[in-house]
């Protein structure tokens, strides 16, 4: 054989070499990938707390800029006409609508002032249509949320749009005590930040997925049902005889535990609070228990 021929046939590589090399790749990939799944799911979860925390600093700045109110959420019990809310001057809600025919505005749309986005506030058609592009359509999108948001309500009324996030109707409803609405030993704190007891540990939002599947009449929000309820009391409630996988005897029937979206950040959820700050938790009761949907409330 001469030296050229040799030397030509050792440039190549042999079928057994050749699956080696593949079978290695193939190992490494399998090592990397789930270490390179927990870093993007790390940097999703550093991403929706900056989210959130950008959501509740703008319900903040609205509260300083509206008489100290935060935005309305949930099935507000007089209706949604700025003389039901008693607001007839308008200045502690956002409102869509024409002379004489307004209605209370979801809080994606409310808060868009406060994000530096302009929304449409003549019609409910051309709002929602504003809530579907730029900052607000990202923000409210949690980037763990694989349905990329659910298309729900936040107000009854008010507008529906994509969302990753489940409201404190607690903190932010209207109803009275012992009212028509189902509010029960307590009076929902209707938006207003002086009412509100525990800033640090009443929490505002969380994220969550709509009850009632998708669509206009999805909701978005956490039903409190009862006065002095946890998270960890909405986690482990038997709701809907008996569905819910995290139920514990004794535990009270405060409602809607499926809000609580267990797969999105891994048992993990990211929280944000009345004072300003969010954190990321685990689902379990300990943390949960610690963190307030109405909690102290005052009853009347």
């Amino acid at each position: 054989m001469s030296r050229r021929s040799w030397v030509l046939r050792r440039a190549g590589f042999t079928l057994v070499e050749l699956l080696v090399v593949i079978g290695i790749i193939a190992l490494l990939i399998s090592i990397l990938l789930p270490s390179l799944s927990r870093a993007r799911e790390a940097a999703n979860q550093v991403t929706c707390q900056a989210q959130q925390k950008q959501i509740v600093l703008a319900m903040i700045l609205h509260a300083s800029e509206h008489k100290g109110y935060m935005p309305l959420v949930g099935a507000i019990e007089p209706g949604t006409t700025p003389a039901a809310v008693q607001d007839v001057r308008m200045e502690k809600y956002d409102y869509w609508g024409t002379s004489g025919n307004f209605n209370l505005m979801s809080i994606m749309g409310a808060l868009g002032p406060q994000l530096g986005q302009v929304v449409a506030a003549d019609t409910q058609l051309n709002l929602e249509a504003d809530m579907q592009k730029g900052l607000l359509r990202k923000l409210f999108v949690c980037p763990s949320d694989r349905e990329g948001g659910r298309f729900g309500a936040t107000l009854g009324m008010g507008g529906s749009a994509f969302n990753s996030y489940a409201f404190n109707e607690a903190a932010l409803g209207w109803g009275d005590d012992g009212g028509g609405n189902g509010v029960r030993g307590h009076m929902r704190l209707r938006g207003k930040v002086a009412r509100f007891p525990h800033p640090a540990i009443l929490c505002l939002l969380t994220d969550g997925a709509p009850r009632g599947g998708d669509g206009a009449g999805a909701w978005q929000v956490y039903y409190d049902h009862d006065a002095n309820i946890t998270l960890r009391d909405i986690f482990i409630t038997d709701h809907g005889a008996g569905t819910n996988p995290n139920y514990k005897a004794g535990a009270k029937d405060c409602g809607e535990w499926n809000l609580i979206d267990s797969n999105r950040h891994r048992k993990r959820m990211m929280v944000a609070f009345a004072d300003g700050h969010v954190e990321n938790v685990r689902l379990e009761e300990g943390t949960l228990d610690e963190i307030s949907l109405c909690k102290d409330f005052p009853s009347r």
